[in-house]
């Protein structure tokens, strides 16, 4: 019989009366579902080692699936379907008997369980040196769970543990009172009371000494204060404390022990506590009590302490729709706070403590002043769809907390700004005043007498038009004052300027600019002494801070110093969507295309388990399923080839080499979330009908820059070297690329994007497991999340998610450090979403001079894989000439459907398309011209270029 109690036998499992169930808060272990580990015998008991859990919540959960290892990855068990454990019930896993039964591994003496879920998320875990005497088992202390040995086994029963240690008597200065009234509150942490016969206070001078009387005891977690008219003892007489000490507003106070030890010490301060100036209203205090400095509280005497927190609000929280997750505080008093030792976390306290970096000594935040905690800089951890964030000082108090139960679709943010309710807005203001009210902004100013004279431009910065009637400007002075007409509009993305003479009155040098939405103030501008030598502007354009613009652009985009161009997509405005039912995971990721003589393969990868696709790919941009490949295959780390419960790799990126060989990028390993680990790992897509073990795997992460776990390798491009000889700048020669310099590499490079830095890297792969970098190329995105090379443009493509709007740089390789670059807005009719896949379609799926382009976005169910179309081949369509086809004869006549007879199986019932077509609209002037140029070159190498090899 299967040591497993499952379904029918766990009803027979002792279950927890209500006094006896650990009402463990389940966050506080990361076991979300009401199950966690309970009691673990490791050192051989009848019939072997054995573990417990543990049902907390009042339903049944479902064990089916879940895996259990100890402390390595190498062996595991899977709980069989029908694992259910009824509410507060045990379930007992045993030790397999001669390998038949429960799990196969032993524990050993210095072991650990762990506990996933399906999808491979860890849900719980414990940890020992040392076998137990008897066993171990999970206790609650103080609301949260802690294991610890037990006085006898209790298998599939309420654990049992002896009285707990005393920690004995301790005593600390708790609180302070220095003014109407002089007092001294004093703490007892500890479990026993504590005699302080003999105990001495003193103020910073060491003549003034009052001791406590024989006989004197604090309680066991007790506070004992001592008033002005408490008898003491000095000198041996009988003594009021007021007598030797009157506690000063520039004082301290110190406790020595009866041998005359210093125990505590409340440092010195500088005048009397008060709040709001009312004395009486404050004393100096330890929050939590007993622990950390003094500071400013509310005067509790005899009782727990209520300190008084900073006036320190979160303002802004960013969960979902930048390239990173961030939390905005703000200083909404009238003095300065120091953020020394501050952090910020989720609603995981416990679970992602590594997860959190405390701001570094010296930070300070001045009175109306904003401050951004971001990733990977100050936490590692992701703001959830619905999740806790808590601003805490250094002592772990709690400065602020918000609860939300959903991702914003834009931002959350206060508003008023600093003080009002949370909601939804619109516009992000990353370290700015919050965009409540009315979204438009204040864009570009012209103090200084510009055409044909001072003037205002404001800005729409939403996606739809914008009604600005009624809205006032104003500069420092608000006698001075314009209301914008009835019926005035701005259209999405559009700007409005506002001329000196309707305004009637003149911007000055260091001057200010107000915009008022009724009676709020929804965006200011304040520039210094002097006038900008151009403007004074939002750099970037609509979105960012005030700065001197690089020129003066009334009416239209700012122009900011340093900032690159960004042309309309060169392709169709339009784009559609493949998926419309299910068809991938949540977690897509990369995209590539793979051209054989049997037609084009589009290859996807999801970054939830390793699991990636391969789907035909049609000229019209539409895919059908491949059988054998309905439902994706993992990809597994060579260390976990005999664990299928394991983790396994965060697969961002995918591409193909020309021999058919997979390649996935992976930036971390997903049973250690908070490390950052940049492998590449190749696989044979046909080795398995199932899961693929890597067979070869390349550690990059040495050779990238250290980056936040989640913000590593995000995307990987194969390149032939026919591409790239003569044309790729070699860091290592310091000259153009030559293959035969890196013997053993195969036919082509790698290469990768960083997500935290936004540059590419081209490496050389050996086959021993050795990787060289070749090359380094910055495309000027914030940040880099999808990689394509365009075998018809010879370009390799760099594309951002909506972290950068959708962007894209075309790369052009031209043998110097510096190669040639072009910055593409995302296609007019694709959302801004997180795109985190790209793939362009070879010249043989080109049909009147187009071809399908496609995009991936991380989040969705549905309506992940999106199509548009770049331009192609014009002319004939390539693929009715095989032998003008780059990729060498696909077939007998690919130009009717590239995809048809692909295998005896993959008929119309598979074929994913959608009936209103794909929209060719040709490319926008003038981006047509230089497309159309470009073509032209490239057209006569198309011969003797090609994407892929098939094998």
């Amino acid at each position: 019989m299967s040591r497993l109690k499952s379904a029918a036998a766990v009803t027979t499992v002792c279950a927890l009366s209500a006094a006896a169930l650990l009402a463990v808060p389940l966050a506080a272990t990361g076991a979300e579902l009401g199950i966690r580990i309970n009691e673990v015998e490791s050192s051989g008991d009848v019939p072997g080692d054995w573990i417990e859990f543990v049902n907390t919540s009042d339903v049944f959960v479902d064990l089916s699936g879940f895996v259990v290892k100890d402390d390595g990855d190498d062996e595991s068990y899977v709980f069989p379907d029908g694992s259910l454990v009824e509410p507060s019930a045990h379930l007992v896993l045993d030790e397999a008997a001669d390998g038949v039964g429960g799990f196969a591994f032993g524990l050993g003496k210095d072991d650990q369980v762990r506990l996933f879920d399906r999808s491979a998320t860890l849900v719980d875990e414990t940890a020992w040196t040392a076998h137990a005497a008897v066993t171990w088992g999970a206790r609650e202390v103080a609301g949260t769970v802690e294991w610890a040995e037990t006085t006898e086994s209790t298998k599939g029963a309420a654990n049992v543990f002896a009285p707990d240690a005393p920690v004995g008597g301790s005593i600390v200065i708790n609180e302070v009172d220095s003014q109407p009234a002089d007092w001294v509150e004093f703490h007892n942490s500890g479990d026993a009371a504590l005699d302080i016969s003999g105990y001495e206070i003193r103020d910073n001078s060491d003549d003034h000494r009052w001791q406590f009387l024989p006989g004197t005891q604090i309680a066991a977690g007790g506070f004992l204060v001592v008033e002005e008219s408490t008898i003491g003892l000095v000198d041996g007489a009988e003594t009021a404390f007021r007598d030797p000490i009157g506690i000063g507003s520039a004082d301290r106070i110190r406790l020595f022990d009866a041998v005359g030890a210093q125990i505590d010490d409340t440092l010195p301060w500088e005048g009397h506590a008060a709040i709001d100036g009312d004395a009486a209203a404050a004393t100096l205090a330890r929050c939590p009590d007993g622990e950390g400095a003094f500071v400013l509280a509310h005067p509790t005497m005899g009782g727990a302490n209520s300190c008084v927190m900073p006036d320190v609000v979160i303002n802004e929280i960013e969960s979902n729709g930048d390239a990173t997750d961030w939390v905005e505080v703000v200083n909404s008093g009238s003095t300065a706070v120091d953020l020394s030792g501050w952090t910020l976390m989720d609603g995981d306290p416990v679970g992602h403590a590594a997860e959190t970096t405390p701001l570094p000594v010296g930070t300070v935040l001045e009175p109306g002043a904003y401050f951004v905690f971001d990733q990977p800089t100050d936490f590692v951890f992701g703001l959830g769809n619905g999740d806790t964030v808590t601003v805490r000082d250094a002592n772990l108090n709690v400065v602020d907390e918000h609860v939300y139960d959903a991702h914003a679709a834009g931002v959350l943010a206060r508003c008023a700004d600093g003080s009002g309710d949370f909601i939804d807005i619109a516009v992000s203001t990353k370290g700015q005043r919050n965009a409540c009210g009315n979204a438009v902004r204040i864009n570009e100013v012209e103090s200084d007498g510009g055409s044909p004279g001072d003037w205002v431009e404001l800005v729409n910065p939403t996606a739809s038009d914008l009604d600005v009637s009624g809205i006032v400007v104003k500069d420092d002075d608000d006698t001075h004052s314009y209301a914008i007409p009835a019926g005035t509009t701005i259209s999405a993305g559009g700007h409005l300027v506002i001329e000196g003479a309707d305004l009637g009155f003149g911007l000055g040098d260091g001057d200010t600019v107000r915009l008022f939405d009724g009676g709020l103030l929804v965006d200011s501008t304040t520039w210094g002494a002097g006038h900008a030598a151009t403007t004074w502007g939002r750099c970037p354009d609509a979105t960012g801070a005030f700065a001197v613009t690089a020129e003066s652009t009334k009416g239209q985009a700012n122009t900011c110093a340093g900032e690159i161009e960004v042309s309309p997509w060169p392709g169709s405005a339009e784009v559609r969507v493949l998926d419309t039912a299910p068809t991938f995971l949540e977690d897509s990721s990369g995209l590539d295309v793979q051209e054989t003589a049997d037609g084009s393969f589009l290859w996807a990868v999801d970054n939830g388990d390793g699991r990636i696709w391969k789907l035909e790919a049609h000229a019209d941009g539409s895919f059908s399923q491949i059988p054998g490949w309905e439902s994706g295959k993992r990809v597994r780390f060579q260390k976990d080839a005999s664990d299928p419960g394991a983790a396994g790799p965060d697969t961002e990126g995918i591409t193909v080499d020309g021999d058919g060989a997979v390649y996935v990028a992976s930036e971390r390993d997903n049973s250690a979330k908070g490390v950052n680990q940049n492998t590449l790992l190749k696989v044979d897509p046909d080795a398995s009908a199932g899961d693929l073990v890597a067979e070869q795997e390349w550690d990059l992460t040495a050779l990238l820059p250290a980056v936040g776990a989640n913000l590593g390798m995000e995307a990987v491009q194969w390149v032939p070297d026919s591409a790239l000889e003569g044309a790729l700048f070699d860091v290592n020669s310091g000259s153009a690329y030559d293959p035969a310099d890196y013997a053993g590499h195969g036919d082509g490079l790698f290469f990768v994007a960083v997500e935290d830095n936004g540059h590419v890297y081209a490496f050389a792969l050996g086959a021993d497991g050795q990787a060289t970098l070749v090359s380094e190329i910055a495309p000027g995105l914030a940040g880099v999340m999808a990689l394509d090379y365009d075998s018809v443009l010879d370009v390799l493509w760099a594309v951002c998610d909506d972290g950068c709007q959708g962007q894209s740089a075309q790369i052009t390789l031209n043998g110097t450090a510096q190669p040639g670059l072009a910055h593409f807005a995302r296609p007019a009719g694709m959302p801004d979403i997180n795109n985190e896949g790209f793939a362009t379609a070879p010249a043989s799926l080109s049909v009147d001079g187009q071809r399908p382009v496609w995009w991936f976005a991380d989040g969705f169910a549905s309506e992940a894989l999106r199509v548009g179309t770049l331009p192609g081949v014009t002319g004939e369509n390539p693929g009715e000439n095989p032998g003008e086809n780059p990729g060498e004869d696909p077939g007998a006549n690919p130009g009717e459907n590239p995809g048809e007879d692909p295998g005896e199986n993959s008929g119309d019932d598979n074929h994913v398309t959608d009936p209103s077509g794909l929209a060719a609209t040709g490319v926008e002037v003038p981006v047509a011209m230089i497309s159309l140029a470009l073509m032209l070159v490239v057209v006569g190498a198309l011969v003797a270029r090609r994407r892929r090899r098939s094998a």
